[in-house]
C-alpha cells in the first residue's frame, strides 16, 4: 500500500506531496491535476517493470511534454518518491517464500531529459535512485496504521547512489546474503535499478517492486467487456475489462460450493442489484465445445441478456464490483469518476462499496487493497469521510525575482466541516471544495 507520493518536475507538479489513506478521494473541478496523479502512479508503475522508453509510451503526451514546463522554460529532471507498507512475507514467481523484516520502505527516483548539441532531447535517464527503511519517529502514517503491527528495522539503504556518484548499488539482501552490492553503471541507464529485481533474492526489493506495479487502472471499454474470451486469457481483470467473462468464470470455478454453486457470483449481483434493482442473478456461460466464456444478467421478470446487448453503464458497474470482490484482489485501484453512468441515488451505496473494499494488512493471505478515485461530482463528496478527501485544485505562483507566473498542482487533506484556517496551504473546510466543484459545473 502506498501510504504518500512526492512529486517535481512532472506535468504540473512542483514540490508537491500527498499522503494517501486506504481509501482515498482526489475531489476537485477539472483540470486541477487529478488524472495528472494518477499518470504519475501509472508512470512508476511501468518504470518498476520496464524501461524508461516503453514506460513513457504508456503515457500522456512526448517524453519530454512529461516534464514540468513554465512560461520560463521546461524542467529537465523529474523527481518521484513513495512510502510504501509491505506485508511481512511473501512468495515470489517462482515460488521461493520471502521475509520482508523491514515493512516500511521510502523509495525516491530522479530522471533527467539528455540535450543533444543541437539542442533537441535525446533521451531520458535514471540520475539517481535510492531505498531505505523508514524509522518508526519519521513514518508519516502511523496515525492510520496504529492497529496495524508494522516492523520497523534499522538496516543500511537496500539502493543507493555510490560515492563518486556515477552508479547506484543495489544491496545483498537476501537469506545468508552478504556479499559486496550489485553496482550498475548510471552512464546511461535506461531503466531503473528496481526493474531488474525478479525474484525473492532480493525480498524487500521484490516486495517493493511487486507493490508499485501493482498499481491497476479500470478504465472500462464496455464494447471489450461485452466481448467473449477463450480459456487461455488472464486471471485478473484487465484495466479495460475485455477479460471479463474469463473473470466471471475463474470466480466461479474457485468459489462455488455446494450451499453457493455460483460462489462469489452470487455476491457480484447482490451488490449489482443494490445499485440496479431489476438484476436478479448473474450467469457465467462456458462453451465447452469453442472453448469460450461469456456471461448474462437475469432480472427480475426473468428474462436473460447476453453480455452482447446489456447497457454500457450496467456493464462498467459489474467489472467494478467483480474487481472488487474477487479474493484475488491486491495492490492499489485507481478508478476515475465512479459515478459515471450510476444513478444519483445509488451513488452512497457504491462509495461503500469503495470504502469497504479498502483494507490495511501485513498478512499475504488476506494482502492490503488501496482505493484511489478522482471525481467532481458533489454528491460523491457529500458520502465521504473528512479523512478521505484530498482537495485538488491549480494555483499561480510568480518566480521570486521575476514577473513570470506559473501554476502547479495542489492537493490539501485535513478538511473540515468548519473552522478557521489556520495553514490553508494544506488544510480547508469542506464549503471551499464545495464552492470549487460548483464553480466547475458553472463553466461546464
Amino acid at each position: 500500500m502506498i501510504t504518500r507520493i512526492e512529486i517535481d518536475g512532472f506535468k504540473t507538479f512542483q514540490d508537491f506531496a500527498v499522503d494517501l489513506q486506504p481509501f482515498t478521494a482526489l475531489v476537485g473541478p477539472n483540470a486541477s491535476g487529478k488524472s495528472n496523479l494518477f499518470d504519475a502512479l501509472r508512470f512508476l508503475s511501468l518504470l518498476a517493470k520496464h524501461d524508461i522508453r516503453h514506460s513513457m509510451q504508456g503515457l500522456r503526451g512526448e517524453p519530454e511534454e512529461l516534464f514540468r514546463r513554465t512560461a520560463s522554460g521546461s524542467a529537465d529532471k523529474m523527481f518521484f518518491a513513495v512510502e510504501v507498507l509491505l506485508p511481512r512475507h511473501g512468495t515470489d514467481s517462482f515460488g521461493t517464500s520471502y521475509d520482508v523484516p523491514a515493512q516500511r520502505l521510502r523509495y525516491e527516483l530522479e530522471l533527467g531529459l539528455q540535450i543533444g548539441r543541437d539542442g533537441t532531447p535525446r533521451r531520458v535517464q535514471v540520475m539517481r535512485e535510492l531505498c531505505r527503511p523508514l524509522a518508526k519517529g519519521e513514518d508519516r502514517a502511523r496515525a492510520h496504521l496504529k492497529q496495524t503491527k508494522v516492523n520497523y528495522t534499522r538496516v543500511s539503504p537496500f539502493i543507493r547512489l555510490n560515492e563518486a556518484g556515477d552508479a547506484i548499488e543495489v544491496k545483498q539482501d537476501g537469506r545468508q546474503k552478504h556479499g559486496r552490492p550489485v553496482t550498475l553503471s548510471l552512464k546511461e541507464a535506461s531503466r531503473t535499478a528496481l526493474s531488474t529485481i525478479t525474484t525473492a533474492e532480493f525480498p524487500h526489493l521484490y516486495a517493493l517492486r511487486d507493490a508499485i506495479a501493482n498499481i491497476s487502472f479500470l478504465e472500462i471499454n464496455p464494447y471489450a467487456a461485452r466481448m467473449t474470451n477463450d480459456r487461455f486469457e488472464e486471471p485478473l481483470l484487465k484495466s479495460d475489462a475485455s477479460n471479463l467473462a474469463a473473470v466471471l468464470a475463474r470466480l466461479k470455478e474457485e468459489t462455488a460450493s455446494d450451499d453457493r454453486p455460483d460462489g462469489v457470483l452470487s455476491d457480484i449481483a447482490a451488490d449489482l442489484a443494490s445499485l440496479i434493482p431489476s438484476v436478479s442473478k448473474l450467469e457465467s456461460v462456458s462453451d465447452i465445445t469453442q472453448r469460450q466464456y461469456a456471461f448474462s444478467l437475469r432480472f427480475i421478470d426473468d428474462l436473460s441478456f447476453s453480455s452482447r446487448v446489456i447497457s454500457d453503464g450496467t456493464l462498467r458497474l459489474l467489472a467494478l464490483l467483480t474487481l472488487l470482490n474477487d479474493p484475488d484482489r491486491k495492490g492499489t485501484l485507481c478508478f476515475e469518476e465512479p459515478e459515471n453512468g450510476v444513478h444519483e441515488g445509488r451513488i452512497p451505496a457504491l462509495v461503500r462499496f469503495l470504502q469497504q473494499a479498502a483494507v490495511v494488512s501485513t498478512d499475504p493471505e488476506h494482502p492490503s487493497f488501496q482505493v484511489l478515485i478522482a471525481t467532481h461530482s458533489p454528491k460523491v463528496m457529500g458520502c465521504l469521510d473528512d479523512n478521505e478527501i484530498v482537495a485538488t485544485d491549480t494555483v499561480s505562483m510568480i518566480a521570486k525575482g521575476t514577473a513570470v507566473r506559473t501554476v502547479r498542482t495542489r492537493m490539501r487533506t485535513g478538511v473540515k466541516p468548519m473552522g478557521d484556517l489556520l495553514d490553508p496551504e494544506h488544510h480547508l473546510v469542506r464549503s471551499e471544495i464545495e464552492a470549487l466543484l460548483q464553480r466547475s459545473v458553472d463553466a461546464a
